[in-house]
């Protein structure tokens, strides 16, 4: 009778109520909102009763102003790779995906995404509990780190800030032997504004990123005991004004650089995330516990933050393994579908892969959680299996096991606390 009971249980998933099913936003986000990062666009065949068909590309921040470049600018490929980390007076040098005159709080890309929490907050959720803990170990400001991720990558939406690159600063050069080459636009008196390809650093993810640019507003000297960007530390300044104020000129030549930097940290109050001179700190970002369990007839595992559901999966023969990690309970919306046939469960938080599950037969249950923090959650697939072919884990370790098991690494999946 038990085992009866347990190979009845993943078709009792598919036919839960609405009312156990978390679902803490209507979906509204627009499919250019969310865009895949390499490895799971990649992989997105993968998925059971998922076609061949490749999904619509969208063009990344670069390409869109390659394609408005005025006329008198030339066209051609680049040729040779510019590895230059230094100008001529020994400032590091940057890639700016987007001219400073065009930057905007509120992209027009996203515009037509807002939910009830829209996706710019959701970038910052993903950054900020890192920027917040390297800028107070640092003597730095977070909310302008922040600011600078914000607008150095275009809002995580320029191709060298994407998986697997995540260069949010857009710094030349390598990390720890690993780079990128990519086409740039550098000005010159010679030149005018012309396209290069040059190396940028590489990073496996948003908090190394992070923390080389500690390393860069820290440790750049070019002279015994003088730092080029001290005048940014909170040692050396009142305010973070004073920071994006000495800035400005020095990391980015742009007049505006500074405003602009002040106008992301004013709109999106990333004050909070500055520790204050009497040791307060913001209140802590509000999570969920997702809890994990698994089907031992069917070797899927399964996710959720609802506890009443939790319960009736365990009644139904399914092992309960304990919290799988914290979610916020807002950013990046991740979806839940259900596959009537194989009798399993996917997550995604990608919106093109949603839509194209529910085109071929899955049906959509609904937001169950949210994306956001520093811890990566890994994605992995069993081309093997016929039911619960992906699987989501915090640990490297598990992740490692699998894949010396047969799995795919699909990259990272979402991110939590």
């Amino acid at each position: 009778m038990k085992y009866k009971k347990l190979l009845c249980s993943a078709m009792l998933l598919g036919s839960l109520g609405s009312s156990t099913l978390v679902a803490f936003g209507e979906e509204t986000i627009d499919s250019t909102s969310i865009e895949e990062s390499t490895a799971i666009s990649e992989t997105s065949s993968s998925v059971k009763a998922v076609t061949n068909a490749p999904a619509t590309s969208e063009l990344t921040i670069e390409e869109t102003q390659a394609s408005t470049v005025a006329s008198s600018e030339p066209t051609e490929e680049a040729t040779g790779v510019d590895e230059e980390e230094y100008d001529a007076q020994g400032n590091l040098l940057f890639h700016h995906p987007i001219p400073f005159e065009e930057f905007t709080i509120e992209p027009p890309a996203f515009r037509a995404a807002r939910a009830s929490m829209t996706t710019q907050q959701a970038f910052i959720n993903q950054i900020a509990p890192s920027a917040k803990t390297l800028a107070s170990a640092n003597d730095l400001y977070a909310s302008v780190m922040i600011a600078q991720a914000i607008v150095e990558s275009g809002w995580g939406g320029s191709t060298l800030s994407k998986a697997p690159n995540y260069n949010l600063f857009g710094i030349k050069g390598e990390y720890n032997g690993q780079s990128v080459t990519m086409k740039t636009q550098e000005w010159s008196e010679k030149e005018g504004w012309h396209y290069v390809n040059a190396k940028f650093r590489k990073y496996p993810s948003y908090k190394e990123s992070l923390g080389d640019n500690v390393t860069v507003l820290k440790k750049t000297s070019f002279s015994p005991g003088n730092y080029y960007y001290s005048g940014a530390w909170k040692s050396n300044t009142k305010s973070y004004k004073d920071a994006t104020a000495f800035l400005t000129g020095r990391y980015a030549t742009a007049p505006t650089y500074g405003s602009t930097l002040n106008n992301v940290i004013e709109t999106y109050k990333l004050t909070q995330y500055d520790s204050t001179g009497g040791g307060s700190n913001p209140a802590p970002i509000q999570t969920n516990a997702m809890y994990r369990l698994y089907n031992p007839n069917s070797g899927e595992h399964f996710y959720t933050a609802n506890a009443a559901e939790r319960d009736k999966v365990k009644k139904a023969g399914w092992r309960y393994e304990g919290v799988g990690w914290q979610a916020p309970r807002s950013g990046t919306p991740v979806y839940r579908l259900y596959n009537p046939n194989a009798g399993d469960h996917h997550y995604t938080p990608h919106v093109s892969e949603k839509n194209h599950l529910v085109k071929v037969g899955w049906r959509y249950e609904g937001v169950s959680w949210y994306s956001g923090g520093s811890k990566p959650l890994y994605r992995l697939y069993n081309p093997n299996a016929k039911s619960g072919a992906h699987h989501y884990t915090l640990l490297q370790s598990e992740r490692n096991n699998l894949i010396k098991h047969g799995w795919r690494n699909e990259g990272i999946g979402w991110y939590g606390q």
